[in-house]
């Protein structure tokens, strides 16, 4: 009797650190941040002087010229500059040019951040959250970040919308966190797009909304935000917030299959195992389930190892598929576990 596997792979919250700034490279050459001492503001000259060369720095690091970026950046650093400061910080974090170290990063972000860079607050802020060169504070974080998404910076916005999200220091609240994510996401960014979705569709109460979630992770799965094309697929394969469509659940699997994330890979397998918006192809349902199995995802691995056990889609092989059960309930995985459990009663 064939047994149905059981579930779809549904795309959690993002547990990984904060996400950092805006990419290094282009950065534009910005109206310079005034020093703390206003008695001591630069020059027009002076100021003219200095958005030169953070342009002949931006050509550097467009040719991928790092030490000569750094060579360019070290004297307005030293002379106070903000910009300068937070991408010498960015090439720092990165090794680039320069030999890497995550606390002298973190000491030119807190730097160019008090002197008023919006970037440099928020990886400053990202440092603190994150106990990346510093002593972790998410307080402390919580502030930097503010800093930063009330002038409109969409990262600080989306990481502050994490912070609410999480309670952490912060209070938890849901409603903030879906301002700031809304006011991040509005602005076209991804990863805030992705969790606005996440947030609406497992939201308890009156924020709960499968349309408003379907409609985030579709503009994030449009930016190819892999995670977001994963869900997208499930909201229309399970009829959420959109009518139901198997292909259309397909066609979005596969996008983020292709790309090699597991989670997609073992949901595409387990639409080719049903026949669910293609027809039922046991071999290629195998095939995704191996490349996912092959990358850890412990659901993709017990349905592989059931699959062998079966002898569906491959030869019946029992060494085998009690070689992915016990790759699956090594990772967690509740269904294989279940198996090994009862495999040990019936010796």
């Amino acid at each position: 009797m064939f047994i149905l596997h059981r579930r779809f792979s549904l795309t959690g919250f993002l547990t990984a650190c904060l996400l950092c700034c805006t990419a290094l490279s282009p950065f534009s050459a910005r109206a310079l941040a005034a020093d703390a001492d206003k008695t001591h503001r630069p020059s027009i000259e002076a100021s003219n002087d200095a958005e030169k060369q953070l342009l002949a720095v931006q050509k550097a690091l467009d040719q991928k010229e790092y030490k000569k970026a750094v060579a360019l950046l070290k004297p307005l650093a030293a002379a106070g500059n903000a910009e300068a400061l937070y991408v010498l910080g960015r090439l720092t974090l990165a090794g680039q040019g320069v030999k890497k170290s995550t606390q002298q990063a973190a000491r030119l972000f807190k730097d160019a951040a008090e002197k008023g860079d919006i970037s440099a607050q928020n990886a400053w802020g990202t440092a603190l959250a994150s106990g990346q060169g510093v002593k972790r504070n998410y307080r402390e974080a919580a502030r930097w970040f503010s800093k930063a998404a009330e002038q409109g910076l969409a990262m600080a916005q989306f990481n502050l919308g994490y912070l609410y999200a999480h309670g952490r220091g912060v209070k938890k609240d849901e409603n903030t966190a879906i301002d700031w994510y809304g006011r991040a996401a509005n602005q076209g960014l991804a990863e805030a797009q992705y969790s606005l979705g996440w947030t609406y569709l497992n939201a308890r109460g009156e924020n709960q909304s499968d349309t408003k979630a379907a409609h985030w992770f579709e503009k994030a799965a449009q930016q190819d935000y892999i995670k977001a094309q994963n869900n997208l697929a499930f909201m229309y394969a399970e009829g959420r917030g959109f009518a139901q469509d198997q292909a259309r659940a397909v066609q979005w699997y596969t996008r983020a299959a292709e790309r090699g994330y597991a989670e997609a890979q073992y949901n595409l397998g387990f639409m080719y195992e049903q026949g669910r918006g293609v027809p039922q192809d046991f071999s290629k349902a195998v095939e995704w389930y191996r490349r996912a199995a092959e990358q850890n995802e412990p659901a993709a691995q017990y349905s592989l190892g059931l699959m062998y056990e079966q002898g569906t889609g491959v030869p019946r092989n029992l060494s085998e598929a009690d070689r992915w059960y016990r790759l699956a309930a090594k990772n967690g995985d509740p269904d294989a576990k279940a198996v090994l459990r009862a495999q040990k009663k019936g010796r």
